[in-house]
């Protein structure tokens, strides 16, 4: 049996994600005992917890550890039995995206390499907290390279609030994007987004228009199959929401609702899922709904690796 380009891709992330996927003994040096600090731990054999660091120890005979108060009482853990620690804000690496609508939080040190519906593959990167890039390709077996899917997302973060309340911060951010649906026909758009963070939730809403000078589309797999009317100059409206559930550290609702036209009800899709996801991967699972109507089934994976 012969395997393709793609599959051979698809193989190699696989790879390499499994071989990624355990650490050695953390390493504790910059934590500090502070009631402020949420940090979010994650043991060798599994087990997870989280709560401030109260004290420092040095056992001699297993090493350096530290002391975490939780909700059930004080935790004595050693440093040779954690995979991972990380700040409570740190932990979650997802937080420049809901699923695909782009929040206004950057994507940092959190870059990332993905793939959505296992037919495009993508990937993202950021420049310090401020400008944060997405670009991706469609590698859909047996599709001619000019026929093929290609995106480039730009966003630049003007502006990050933090607050000692419910809102705990409030984030703004401007973006474009350029997508060529094939060889023959590009789309593009400016948008912006505002993001506001809760203790467990994110809600972020986005306004875009449409750039360009074409307001007729034809996509094309071998064959015509879908004409697109799309008026240049529309505005359009986005909303999403990303919660953690409680009392799971890797599990989060994700919620998007897409209107490509205001002036048009029936341009509205509805993407409802949940993501399980830790310091390294994310899996998101779900259906999307349309006014057409029908319904089809989403799924995504991201990879960040550093």
């Amino acid at each position: 049996m012969k395997i393709n380009n793609q599959s051979k891709l698809l193989l190699l992330l696989i790879f390499l994600i499994i071989c990624t996927g355990k650490s050695l003994a953390a390493d504790l040096d910059g934590i500090l005992p502070s009631k402020s600090k949420i940090y979010v731990i994650t043991l060798l054999n599994g087990d997870m917890l989280s709560g401030p660091v109260v004290e420092l120890i040095n056992d001699p005979k297993e090493g350096e550890g530290i002391k975490v108060k939780t909700e059930i009482g004080t935790a004595t853990i050693f440093a040779n039995q954690i995979k991972s620690i990380y700040l409570k804000d740190d932990y979650y690496r997802h937080k420049h995206r809901v699923f695909l609508m782009p929040t206004a939080e950057p994507i940092g040190s959190d870059h990332f390499i993905g793939s959505f519906e296992l037919l495009l593959l993508y990937g993202g990167f950021g420049i310090s907290d401020y400008l944060s890039v997405t670009a991706g390709r469609s590698l859909v077996p047996g599709i001619a390279s000019r026929e093929q899917f290609s995106m480039i997302n730009a966003k630049v973060s003007l502006f990050s609030m933090d607050f000692k309340s419910d809102i705990q911060n409030i984030a703004l951010a401007i973006g474009g994007n350029l997508a060529f649906i094939n060889s023959r026909n590009k789309l593009s758009h400016l948008y912006a987004v505002t993001t506001i963070r809760f203790d467990r939730t994110r809600v972020s809403a986005s306004i875009f228009t449409k750039t360009g000078a074409n307001d007729y589309y034809i996509l094309t797999a071998q064959s015509n199959i879908e004409d697109l009317i799309y008026e240049d100059g529309s505005f359009g409206l986005a909303a999403g929401i990303d919660t953690k559930i409680p009392k799971w550290h890797t599990m989060h609702f994700i919620g998007e609702l897409w209107n490509s036209n205001v002036e048009k009800p029936t341009n509205t899709a509805i993407f409802l899922g949940l993501r399980h996801c830790n310091e390294r991967i994310s899996a998101d699972f779900g259906l999307a709904l349309f006014t057409q109507p029908f319904v089809i089934p989403f799924f995504g994976f991201s990879w960040t690796p550093f």
